[in-house]
């Protein structure tokens, strides 16, 4: 729905995005290629090749009823993720952010440094 997705069209190309998924951390760090769009409309890079991201074999349901509607459909921005580990492995320390939305801006500096240390972001 719209509330999922409007934090996601905030996000600008060039931005570093930390992902987080909720009780288990920190999964990835990256940059954000370009805007949000449509999930059954954005193209990735797959194997050197533009692809349409639906047509990939992903896990998940990303089509739901009235999905016409924009305000209805999924969203997805493509990333290019530099340090990533499984789900079931996050990182996460007690005192870090964490926020039930989409995307929002990460300012506590705690949390930049300690997923910076875990994911050796300061070694680049």
């Amino acid at each position: 729905g719209e509330w999922f997705s409007r934090t996601l069209k905030n996000l600008k190309p060039g931005a570093r995005v930390f992902t987080c998924i909720p009780k288990d951390g920190y999964v990835g760090v990256g940059t954000v290629l370009g805007e949000a769009e449509r999930f059954d409309e954005l193209k990735v890079e797959y194997k050197g090749v533009e692809t349409l991201l639906a047509s990939l074999a992903l896990d998940g349901n990303y089509r739901h009823n009235g999905d016409e509607d924009d305000n209805v459909a999924e969203w997805a921005a493509p990333v290019h993720w530099t340090h990533t580990v499984p789900s079931g492995q996050g990182f996460w320390r007690t005192g870090m952010f964490a926020n039930q939305n989409s995307a929002t801006r990460l300012r506590q500096q705690f949390t930049i440094e300690q997923v910076s240390t875990a994911f050796g972001l300061d070694e680049e």
